[in-house]
């Protein structure tokens, strides 16, 4: 396996290991990660308390469930009893509420320890892959809440309003999207794990898409005896890990989706169209189910496939769950609607790879079908992720009518940018500006608008709180060319 450079804080407590989370604080309490966690624990009535930079209305709602929340981070906030003062690596090990547990000798442990920890006496259905974790994730929280099963779940995206990602609920059942972007997947204890596909991603800690089988191999083969591997036949890393594990004759049993003819679920009729997408699932043992979805993207049936086969597996009834399914209307922020303005409809999407940019653009292009276009503005999440997969954004970029590219948070420079610019015009795609400021490039993307259009907001920073942003701007662009 390559080196890698993964930011790490050594844990004083390792994956797999007992976790006392009674009295947890949680640095970096408001991510998208971190903030279900933390909900679950204060749902099953452990005392939490954490901090972050800045609040948010999902703290607000954990503060609504008795979590004490500090804005910063400082040593005096780490209670003198906590049990565990549990991280990220998004927090380097400088953080003065880190230095203050290791001075203290407070166990320090990592989020997957503790999500670990909380799964430990469940049955634990990990959904992992390089995308669509959340999405697959929400689809069994959903289905199996809607038919009565109350499982906890962690999905590290809202799927109905704010800190909606967590809850603790009373069945047996446990549901978590597993982050795989710093190798911490590995020690995982699973009775089902969701491989939903595997491609090269993370290129700070990856240096190829061998590295990602390989730790995925690493995570599978921790599945608890009689567990069940679901994963996408279609994927060629997915193909490569069930390669191995069928000739080393060791691993745990699998299972496979997709619309190769060969897997066990097997997609077929796939159409996506005005906002739904549907297909005929056929399944091992003559089964056949009318699928249907209501989140565009022919890679949202997929989702559901991956979705439905876990189901399977742990002994539910499919025609219940196709059924429940029918409803499931997506995570936030997965090309979930941001509003509409002007006849102009605005998305919200979080794609950060060049394959998520590409289906994104693609479902974008099934609501507008002939009559309108497909405008984005896109925010880069990172220079290291553009030096890797700039051209390859640049073809996916290249799939929309024009796009807008602005400025990141986490400080891609300009420069950087009109480099993608280049790559977008060499595959033969628009650029309308460059804007580093996000506010003004919105403004642009409505001076594009037109009734009949799509634009969709792209970007795991702070695009998306600029949907107001662009609607006001297409109500007053509209209103002056009256």
């Amino acid at each position: 396996m390559a080196e890698t450079a993964v930011p790490k804080i050594t844990p004083s407590v390792s994956t797999g290991l007992p976790v006392d989370l009674s009295r947890a604080y949680f640095v970096g309490i408001g991510g998208m990660g971190m903030l279900p966690v933390a909900r679950v624990c204060a749902e099953r009535g452990f005392t939490v308390s954490g901090s972050d930079a800045r609040t948010s209305e999902g703290l607000e709602v954990l503060a609504g469930l008795g979590v004490t929340v500090h804005t910063g981070h400082a040593e005096a906030q780490v209670p003198v009893d906590a049990s565990a003062v549990v991280f990220t690596h998004a927090v380097g090990e400088d953080n003065a509420e880190i230095r203050e547990a290791r001075r203290r000798g407070m166990p320090v442990v990592h989020r997957s320890a503790a999500l670990n920890a909380l799964m430990a006496d469940r049955t634990a259905i990990g959904v992992l892959g390089t995308h669509g974790k959340s999405s697959t994730a929400g689809m069994l929280a959903f289905a199996l809440s809607r038919m009565g099963q109350s499982p906890s779940y962690m999905v590290g995206a809202d799927l109905e309003g704010p800190a909606s990602g967590g809850r603790a609920g009373g069945s047996g059942f446990f549901v978590a999207e597993i982050d795989e972007s710093d190798r911490t997947h590995i020690g995982m204890v699973l009775n089902v794990a969701v491989l939903t596909n595997v491609t090269h991603d993370h290129p700070e800690n990856y240096a190829a898409q061998i590295d990602h089988v390989d730790a995925y191999e690493a995570c599978v083969r921790g599945i608890r005896p009689g567990g069940t591997l679901v994963l996408n036949g279609d994927s060629p890393g997915c193909r490569e890990l069930a390669s191995r594990l069928v000739m080393a004759g060791d691993g745990p049993r699998m299972v496979t989706f997709g619309v190769s003819a060969s897997a066990d679920w097997r997609l077929a009729d796939v159409v996506s169209a005005g906002g739904r997408s549907t297909a005929v699932l056929c399944g091992p043992g003559w089964l056949e189910f009318e699928l249907a979805v209501r989140v565009p993207g022919v890679h949202q049936l997929l989702n559901a496939a991956g979705a439905l086969a876990a189901l399977h597996v742990l002994g539910q009834d499919c025609d219940v769950a196709v059924e429940q399914l029918g409803s499931f209307e997506g995570v936030r922020r997965r090309m979930t609607s941001a509003g509409e303005a002007a006849g102009v409809r605005v998305y919200d999407s979080y794609a950060h790879h060049p394959d998520e940019v590409t289906a994104d653009l693609a479902a974008a292009r099934t609501l507008v079908g002939g009559q309108g276009r497909v405008l984005a503005v896109f925010q880069p999440s990172g220079e290291v992720r553009l030096d890797a997969f700039g051209a390859e954004f640049g073809t996916a970029l290249a799939g929309c009518d024009e796009v807008v590219l602005t400025g990141s948070a986490r400080g891609v420079r300009e420069r950087s940018l009109q480099a993608l610019s280049g790559f977008v015009r060499e595959a033969g795609g628009t650029v309308r500006a460059v804007e580093m400021a996000r506010a003004e490039a919105v403004v642009w993307a409505a001076d594009a608008a037109r009734p009949g259009d799509v634009v969709v907001l792209i970007g795991t920073g702070d695009l998306i709180e600029s949907g107001p942003v662009l609607r006001a701007a297409l109500v007053e662009l509209a209103a002056a060319a009256v």
